[in-house]
């Protein structure tokens, strides 16, 4: 009798073990499986270097004609924002240049914007300076934050008398 007392003893503890880690286990699959994460490259339209970009007044009639940074999220899914910061020098701190969503290819274009405020309020005039600029893809779900590197684009005003 003790003997089988025992066997059952055993057949307890066993089973309790087992559904322990059955129970363990069960909630880190009731999510299924994890989704893996986004990728992010950007590039300029026209295939140009990534990394500095020079754009002159006089080579552009107006500021709709320069190629925008062009951001694919891979694989695509839901639409994602996507942000160009400007990197402001007084302050310090990054400042929202533009934002848009991607499309369903993943796809977001973000233009630059060469103006600058005119002096005592006048109109905007082309800039004549580097503009640092990141690119952010804001998180999703399970989809994370994503930030670039910066990069720099070098604006170049056109020559007093030059048409």
């Amino acid at each position: 009798m003790k003997a089988k007392n025992r066997n059952i003893s055993r057949a307890a503890i066993a089973l309790t073990l087992v559904a322990g880690l059955i129970a363990s286990i069960a909630p880190a699959n009731a999510l299924g499986t994890p989704k893996t994460q986004a990728a992010v490259s950007w590039a300029w339209q026209d295939g140009a270097d990534r990394v500095h970009r020079d754009f002159a007044e006089e080579d552009y009639d107006m500021i709709t004609d320069m190629p925008m940074v062009r951001v694919q999220v891979t694989p695509p899914s839901v639409s994602r924002r996507v942000i160009l910061d400007e990197f402001d020098e007084l302050s310090g701190e990054w400042v929202l240049s533009y934002s848009s969503r991607t499309d369903a290819a993943g796809v977001a274009l973000l233009p630059v914007n060469p103006l600058c405020m005119g002096d005592f309020g006048t109109a905007p005039t082309w800039c004549d300076h580097d503009v640092t600029y990141r690119i952010r893809v804001l998180r999703s779900g399970t989809q994370k934050n994503m930030t670039s590197r910066s990069f720099t684009v070098s604006y170049l005003a056109a020559g007093e008398g030059t048409f």
